[in-house]
């Protein structure tokens, strides 16, 4: 949801392109979620949505709130841009954090 933001705050010609690409994955992602709420447990089922609605519309709203009313022009861009990518690659390294270095 973040990159949707950031995608309509973008003022060029490929923001288009982007906006679609970004509202697919969001749709594909929202597919997942519901497919694995359907066949979770009880809990499981609870835990997600904990999990989902708390940190993530929670978070959402308040760096909305934020950028509008704290950032203008291409600084909110900027900044958004660069929050958007610390988390995708918390997201991508976030499995890497398993990895145990094990001596031989």
């Amino acid at each position: 949801m973040l990159w949707l933001y950031y995608a309509s705050l973008k003022s060029e010609s490929n923001a288009f392109l982007l906006i679609t690409v970004i509202s697919v994955g969001c749709v594909i992602e929202a597919i997942y979620i519901a497919l694995y709420l359907a066949y979770a447990s009880k809990q499981a089922r609870m835990l997600t949505l904990r999990l989902l609605i708390l940190p993530n519309f929670g978070g959402y709203c308040s760096i909305l709130l934020l950028f509008c009313f704290l950032a203008k022009g291409s600084t909110r861009v900027q900044l958004l841009g660069w929050i958007c990518m610390a988390f995708s690659i918390a997201v991508f390294a976030a499995p890497l954090s398993i990895i145990v270095i094990t001596n031989m």
